[in-house]
């Protein structure tokens, strides 16, 4: 295959440095039977220029339609950030260019972008200077820290043992997941008709039997800040029976391939009247057959989270389409009547939408991570990093306009940020406005 080198120079002076790269890319192409081609090489002043090396190269790629192998010595040589890194790497994938890096044990730039600058750089990573050294050696030394796990207590010296009570639903927990091969909403359905309570005599949910059965503590293994202690107390499932569990787990999570998810207008703020619990978007697909026609329909619909993860709640589900029409008209004569003072509530406002905007960008840049990491192990593919990495520039350009009371007016999801919360029930609504502050 024809290769190119393309290399960033650390320094911006010294003599025959290209003569070094063009002997990396000359041993490079010798030891895996390319055919070497060219040496492009820039410095940290030259790479930002126009006239650079790297745009001399993209230039010969898109003009010539040639589909060459780039060599780098590592993925810092394509740019100054992750996703510019990404966004480069992307480019020649479009044109069906192969790009390496040079070290035999890691050529994938994929994952050494992900070596490189995430769990070399782990955010969790940067916690450890604000832990005190009294806490890591509480820790070392095998006493619990932290919330209290289902299943134990904790004796007077400050270290795990087992609750006989509680360790006996967790073995049925795992035994019903395992064994019995129900899933995570059937095993909460369960508990709750037996009347089990959580540790804080709560009634279960999805969530806290998912966690419960991933967490590392029933095979006696503790973990915090970072690091995994083994046989730090009595275990209360036996190792295969949890890494059964895992398994299970893992092959019935989804790897997320798609960003284009339903819009529900009013998630962040619609609340059951009922249980006081936040009101979710869930999305119906339905296939039929009508005179052999294969059909599709599709229903959109609010339903409270507690009766979705546990099934205790009077409330009905109400559709999604119907009730943001009824909701909007109502609110929309609320603004139109001065219900609502614009002028005490704006400053309010205003830190509430910028508290969201920051939140957007960091959601969005999570996502980009998650699938950086996915597509560096080959869950996905290059085509799907590429709409998370468009849809993290987007969120980014989208929080950049400025926000005053007229922009707010003209767009529903920014209106929306007058409410604190909406209450509905089977027989309609309440608004809850926002205070001033």
């Amino acid at each position: 295959m024809q290769a190119v080198g393309y290399f960033l120079h650390e320094n911006k002076h010294g003599k025959n440095f290209k003569d070094e790269y063009n002997q990396i890319l000359k041993n490079y192409c010798y030891l895996n039977d390319h055919t070497e081609i060219e040496t492009y090489v820039d410095n940290s002043m030259t790479r930002l220029s126009i006239f650079s090396e790297f745009e001399k190269l993209r230039k010969d790629i898109k003009l010539n339609n040639k589909k060459y192998l780039v060599v780098i010595k590592n993925s810092s040589d394509l740019g100054r950030s992750i996703e510019e890194i990404i966004e480069n790497l992307i480019w020649f994938e479009d044109y069906k260019c192969k790009v390496l890096c040079v070290d035999e044990e890691n050529p994938d730039p994929y994952q050494d972008t992900v070596q490189r600058y995430l769990y070399k750089n782990n955010d969790n990573l940067q916690w450890s200077s604000f832990i005190s050294t009294k806490m890591k050696n509480k820790f070392a030394t095998g006493k619990w820290m932290g919330r209290l796990p289902f299943g134990y207590e904790l004796n007077s010296n400050g270290y795990l043992t087992i609750n006989v009570k509680e360790s006996t639903i967790v073995k049925e927990i795992f035994d019903l997941y395992v064994n019995q091969e129900l899933g995570i909403r059937k095993i909460t359905k369960i508990l709750n008709e037996k009347k089990y309570k959580t540790k804080k005599n709560n009634l279960w949910n999805i969530s806290t039997v998912y966690n419960l059965v991933k967490n590392p503590v029933y095979i006696g293994t503790s973990k915090r800040f970072g690091v995994s202690i083994p046989n730090s107390h009595p275990n209360t499932i036996h190792t295969h029976i949890y890494m059964e569990a895992q398994k299970k787990l893992y092959l019935r999570r989804p790897v997320r391939t798609s960003i284009d998810v339903e819009n529900y207008l009013l998630s962040s703020i619609l609340y059951c009247n009922f249980c006081d619990s936040k009101m979710i978007g869930v999305t119906k697909k339905i296939k039929y057959v009508n005179n052999t026609n294969l059909n599709k329909k599709k229903y959109r619909y609010y339903k409270c989270s507690k009766k979705q993860n546990s099934g205790h709640c009077e409330s009905s589900s109400i559709s999604a389409e119907n009730f943001e029409r009824k909701f909007i008209s109502k609110f929309d004569k609320d603004l139109l009547t001065r219900r609502v003072n614009y002028t005490k509530k704006l400053p309010t406002i205003l830190k509430k939408i910028k508290l969201k905007r920051n939140n957007a960008v960091l959601n969005a840049r999570k996502l980009f991570k998650d699938a950086l990491i996915n597509t560096s192990k080959g869950k996905i593919g290059v085509d799907v990093l590429k709409l998370y990495l468009i849809h993290y520039k987007q969120i980014q350009k989208s929080v950049k306009y400025e926000i005053n009371l007229d922009s707010i007016l003209a767009k529903d999801e920014l209106k929306l940020n007058f409410i604190n919360k909406v209450y509905v029930d089977n027989n309609g609504f309440k608004i809850q406005y926002e205070r001033a502050s």
